[in-house]
C-alpha cells in the first residue's frame, strides 16, 4: 500500500480514517484496510483495494449485462464503434477532456475509469500530477493497469462504488465522469461524492449518453429508460451550472464549481 495514496483513502461507507492491518491465509500475509469506527475491512489484490465485492456489484439492466459481459480487450474498441455518429472516439473524448482544468501538479479523478481510454489525452497535461480512477469491474481494472504500464502514466486504481468514493473530503482538484451515469441507481448521491471530494474551487464534469443516442442503440442494448440529464441534482449551491449537448446531439455534458470557501 503506497503511503500517499492511504493518506487520501477514507471508509466508504462512514468517511472515517483507514488503517493497515495485516491477515493471512494458507501460510500467506497480505495487507488489508480496516475502519476503526463502523468495523469495516477491505482487502488488496492484485495491488488494488476492493472497496466493494464481487457480490455488491450491481445489475442495473440489459445495457450493463450486455457491456460487463464483454472482455475487457474488446471494450475499447466496441465503446471506439459507439463513439462513431458522435464523430468517432478521439473527437467524442477530446470534446470532454477539453473542459476539465487540469494544473501542474493536480490530483485528477475519474469515477469510472473502464480500462483508462481517456487517460492518454491528458498524459500530456499532467506535469507531475497524478491520476487516480476506480471501477466496480475487476476486469477493467485489471486492463486499465496494463495500459497504464504501456503509456508509462502514474495511476492510483481501486474497486469501488461512485455512489460511496472511498476518498477523504477536498481531495481532488479535477474530478470528472464519462459514460454510464445514466444507468446508476441513485445519480445524486454520485453527484454529492463527487463534490464532497473535489476541492473547493473545483470544476466537476460530467458526460453521457442522449435519449437520442439511446435509441439508436437499443438493437444492441435493449430498451432502457429515458434518459433525463442529471442537471437538477446538482445542488443549487454550485456555481456556473451549464448543460450542454455534444457528440452532434448524441451527448451531454453537465458543468458546475464547487464553491471556494470564503
Amino acid at each position: 500500500m503506497k503511503t500517499k495514496l492511504l493518506e487520501l483513502l477514507c471508509c466508504p461507507k462512514c468517511k472515517s480514517d483507514l488503517t493497515i492491518v495485516k491477515h493471512g491465509q494458507n501460510g500467506s500475509e497480505n495487507a488489508a484496510l480496516a475502519c476503526g469506527h463502523c468495523g469495516k475491512s477491505f482487502t488488496t489484490e492484485n495491488d488494488f483495494v476492493h472497496f466493494i465485492a464481487e457480490d455488491e456489484v450491481l445489475r442495473f439492466n440489459k445495457r450493463v449485462e450486455f457491456w460487463r459481459s464483454v472482455n475487457a480487450r474488446f471494450y475499447t474498441p466496441l465503446t471506439n464503434f459507439m463513439f462513431l455518429p458522435c464523430g468517432g472516439a478521439f473527437n467524442a473524448r477530446k470534446e470532454v477532456m477539453d473542459h476539465l482544468e487540469i494544473k501542474p501538479g493536480s490530483k485528477i479523478l475519474e469515477t469510472g475509469i473502464g480500462t483508462g481510454d481517456n487517460i492518454p489525452f491528458l498524459k500530456a497535461q499532467l506535469n507531475g500530477g497524478t491520476f487516480y480512477g476506480l471501477d466496480n469491474q475487476m476486469r477493467m481494472l485489471d486492463k486499465c493497469a496494463c495500459n497504464c504500464a504501456k503509456w508509462k502514466i502514474e495511476t492510483e486504481l481501486c474497486r469501488a462504488d461512485a455512489e460511496q468514493l472511498p476518498y477523504k473530503d477536498c481531495t481532488f482538484d479535477v474530478v470528472f465522469h464519462l459514460g454510464a451515469i445514466n444507468l446508476f441507481e441513485n445519480k445524486k448521491q454520485a453527484i454529492d461524492e463527487m463534490i464532497r471530494v473535489a476541492k473547493p474551487g473545483t470544476k466537476i464534469v460530467i458526460a453521457d449518453e442522449t435519449e437520442k443516442a439511446s435509441k439508436l442503440f437499443a438493437i444492441f442494448q435493449g430498451k432502457t429508460d429515458p434518459v433525463i440529464p442529471p442537471i437538477d441534482l446538482v445542488p443549487a449551491t454550485m456555481l456556473q451550472k451549464k448543460l450542454q449537448i455534444i457528440w452532434k446531439g448524441y451527448g451531454y455534458l453537465i458543468s458546475f464549481r464547487k464553491p471556494k470557501i470564503n
